[in-house]
């Protein structure tokens, strides 16, 4: 192939990767803002919507736990970030920590009850100085603020709890974060959304599983890294093959596979299993296509 062709396929190949990364950024706000809520509890009153007015892309997540509210509020009362945890991304807390507050790394997921946490007031700190409790029910829900410096809130997360029969908890997260002017640019506010949601899913399941009475594998924040670096590395293996060999369909399709697997592993949160077992897949496939790339560059060996 010439350099003019490479060149050619290298522009396709980016136009495609860029188009549905466009198309994912504006189809999953829609379904990631309310993920796991009824379209009931989106609407619903709670408490903090008082503090600030609601927009449509606000976030409310739902979510069943099998376990009691008695059983799953000790996990919401020591949220924060040197308290319990946000049972979250570390990886990602962490470093915007140091650079944001200039700090040092405090987040760490806690994996049992901290008693000396068990009892939050309004006024204390969630995220240092600048999240902090607003109000607290025990038991019902605890409500965080963060002050704008023109009065008002830019920042309203609550939890909340209710009983649904006498085993289980309806678990809502409502997140209202208000970007101030300078900062209102709509691509940064949809991607700083993603970034949100994705965060505060992982967080939801994190408590899940604590209430449930579960663990999260140890060093599982590392191992959902690598599977994610695998599926990229098999997409950059695809896009290579993409560029540099006759047969294009079957290495572009791969890419498309690769980068969508990408999106479902990092806006879905699907089970380690299931990452594990696609990643398979994909490197078996990367195996097949580079094979027939090859037998189809030397059509002497498929004749042998």
């Amino acid at each position: 192939m010439s350099a003019w062709s490479k060149l050619a396929r290298l522009g396709i190949g980016a136009v495609v990767a860029i188009a549905i990364l466009v198309a994912a950024f504006a189809l999953l706000p829609r379904y990631a803002n309310t993920r796991g809520a009824t379209e009931a509890e989106v609407q619903r009153t709670l408490p903090g919507d008082e503090l600030v007015e609601r927009a449509p892309g606000d976030m409310t997540h739902g979510a069943t736990i099998d376990a009691s509210p008695a059983q799953v509020w000790p996990w919401i009362a020591q949220i924060g970030d040197d308290r319990g945890g946000f049972y979250s991304y570390t990886f990602i807390e962490n470093p915007l920590q140091k650079a944001m507050m200039g700090g040092e790394a405090v987040y760490r997921n806690a994996d049992r009850v901290l008693p000396e946490f068990q009892d939050p007031q309004p006024g204390e700190g969630l995220i240092a100085d600048s999240l902090r409790v607003h109000s607290v029910e025990p038991g019902k829900y605890l409500l965080a603020t963060q002050e704008s410096a023109s009065g008002g809130y830019d920042w309203v997360w609550l939890w909340h709890l209710e009983p649904v029969g006498t085993t289980q908890t309806r678990l809502l997260v409502r997140n209202v974060l208000r970007l101030s002017p300078e900062g209102g640019n709509p691509a940064l506010s949809s991607v700083m959304g993603l970034g949100a949601d994705v965060m505060e899913w992982r967080m939801i399941q994190g408590i899940r599983v604590r209430a449930e009475g579960g663990r999260e594998p140890p060093g599982v924040e590392a191992i959902e890294i690598v599977l994610w670096v695998v599926a990229l590395a098999v997409g950059l293996g695809a896009a290579v093959l993409f560029v540099g060999r006759r047969a294009w369909p079957a290495p572009l399709l791969l890419g498309v596979v690769s980068l969508c697997a990408l999106i479902w592993f990092t806006f879905w949160l699907p089970a380690i299993w299931l990452r594990g077992l696609l990643d398979i897949v994909l490197i078996g496939l990367l195996w097949w296509v580079a094979r027939q790339g090859r037998w189809a560059a030397r059509p002497d060996q498929v004749a042998q």
